[in-house]
């Protein structure tokens, strides 16, 4: 059974996608501030991650990432930050000169 990406308009999938384009999917974390923190950057009303939630690599930047071993890993206290959200989702920052 394939798992999901839990972010808001993605469609990326574990088990098909993942080998095809080389996605790391990652659980959510377990310390409670930073998995709300995570919660709320996927931008899901009510949504509240499970044991089986999942993020995409997509959602990340690039120096989020550990590369230095074998195994590549989400340095400690990163949040997602990288979505393609709809405008009606997107904060809108409005600069006073």
């Amino acid at each position: 059974m394939p798992d999901f990406c839990a972010a808001y308009g993605c469609s990326n999938e574990q088990l098909f996608t993942s080998l095809a384009t080389f996605l790391i999917f990652l659980r959510f974390p377990k310390d409670s501030s930073l998995k709300r923190e995570w919660e709320l950057a996927v931008k899901r009303e009510g949504f509240v991650a499970t044991e089986r939630s999942l993020l995409c690599s997509e959602h990340f930047k690039a120096d989020d990432f550990d590369r230095t071993g074998q195994i590549v890993r989400l340095r400690h206290g990163v949040k997602p930050s990288v979505f393609n959200f709809p405008s009606h989702l997107q904060k809108v920052c409005v600069l006073f000169g």
